[in-house]
């Protein structure tokens, strides 16, 4: 049987490390936005933690109240601008989602051409090689009638 050729592997090879590239930077803006979000949700832990502290301690002054809620003011104003800067980068990892979505599909309209092709050379091959043994046999058939 006769090895397959692709004609277009190159381009399949391009289509793969464009895919490649595309997830790559995918992941890059996942991870910033990841990073975000666990700052949010450590500064709404700390929150929680100084809110749940207020209630603890039997001698509860209004000093320790007063610098208790400037904290909690403080990590509420981070918590907005890490929010605010969650809006650009949400939207830059949707850009990067559906470019990624489009070089995985340009890559596997490129594989599934591949295996037609390798489909319908395995087919080619079949019927070639079906033909030289029928053609053997019938050689080998005749000559056994010639002898």
């Amino acid at each position: 049987m006769r090895k397959f050729a692709f004609n277009l592997e190159k381009l399949l090879e391009i289509r793969e490390y464009a895919e490649k590239e595309k997830i790559l930077e995918l992941a890059e803006v996942t991870g910033r936005y990841m990073q975000i979000i666990n700052s949010i949700e450590a500064l709404k832990k700390r929150k929680r933690d100084i809110m749940a502290s207020r209630f603890e301690g039997s001698g509860i002054d209004v000093q320790s109240i007063m610098h208790n809620e400037s904290i909690i003011n403080a990590i509420d104003i981070k918590i907005s601008d890490f929010e605010k800067k969650l809006i650009p980068i949400n939207i830059e990892k949707e850009e990067k989602r559906l470019e990624y979505m489009e070089a995985l599909k340009d890559k596997r309209v490129i594989e599934k051409i591949k295996e037609e092709k390798a489909l319908e050379h395995k087919r080619k091959e079949f019927l070639r090689e079906s033909k030289e043994i029928d053609d053997i046999v019938n050689t080998n058939f005749r000559n056994l009638q010639e002898v």
